[in-house]
């Protein structure tokens, strides 16, 4: 009788695993991802792309309609059916999509934070190649902006963080930026300064060292905080 017993629960068991690796195997997400409604005023969906920003490449398309999120991140901003939005939803096993095009019922973040952040790779990467380089000494917000693929887009590293404050999502005197946002400084009157969070404490920019180097936060004096890129 007993062994009769055991075979039954570790058949049980087995059915149990089994039913359960099915299940992740088909997709479903965790309690804390969300879902929304892809809508795009031409009907064919939007482009997935395999990183946070419009140069990433295409891997595919989501159509209108229903839509699962598991992570979300900021990335380039993007102006679609539902306004301008910096947020990137990241679909299930395909990829990332402006959330511009996504109903989720809010302007903001309704799933985690995605781990996995491509365009600041791309940003961080950018610096690393050019390390002790001074062709940018006195540029760096031009330096903040090439390294994310733009240029050109504000005057000033002040004017950047004046944007962030205008727009209240600026992370006054905050020293723990993630990987991939920008952090200020009021130096070199009335132009300050900018670099790009490595989300370890450390930031790259100009002016280290009278080059292009990587430094551990505060480092300069007058350090502002932190914003997402707004370009």
């Amino acid at each position: 009788m007993r062994a009769a017993l055991l075979r039954i629960t570790a058949r049980l068991t087995a059915t149990t695993l089994l039913g359960a690796a099915a299940l992740t195997t088909a997709g479903t997400l965790p309690a804390h991802a969300a879902t929304g409604t892809v809508v795009t005023d031409s009907g064919t969906g939007v482009v997935i792309r395999s990183g946070n920003a419009t140069n990433f490449g295409s891997v595919g398309t989501q159509p209108n309609g229903p839509v699962q999120i598991d992570c979300q991140v900021y990335g380039e901003p993007v102006t679609g059916k539902f306004g301008r939005s910096l947020i990137w939803d990241h679909v299930p096993g395909k990829g990332f999509i402006s959330d511009a095009y996504v109903d989720t019922g809010s302007s903001g973040l309704v799933a985690p934070l995605c781990t996995s952040n491509p365009r600041a790779d791309r940003a961080i990467s950018w610096y690393a190649a050019r390390s002790g380089s001074t062709a940018y000494q006195g540029l760096c917000e031009k330096a903040a902006e090439n390294s994310f693929g733009k240029d050109l887009i504000w005057g000033s590293a002040k004017e950047d963080w004046n944007d962030a404050v205008a727009r209240g999502v600026a992370h006054a005197g905050d020293v723990n930026p993630p990987k991939g946002a920008l952090v200020f400084w009021d130096l070199a009157a009335p132009y300050g300064h900018v670099g790009v969070a490595r989300g370890d404490g450390y930031f790259w920019a100009t002016s280290v060292n009278g080059a292009i180097g990587l430094a551990k936060l505060p480092y300069y004096t007058n350090y502002l905080g932190w914003a997402w890129p707004n370009f």
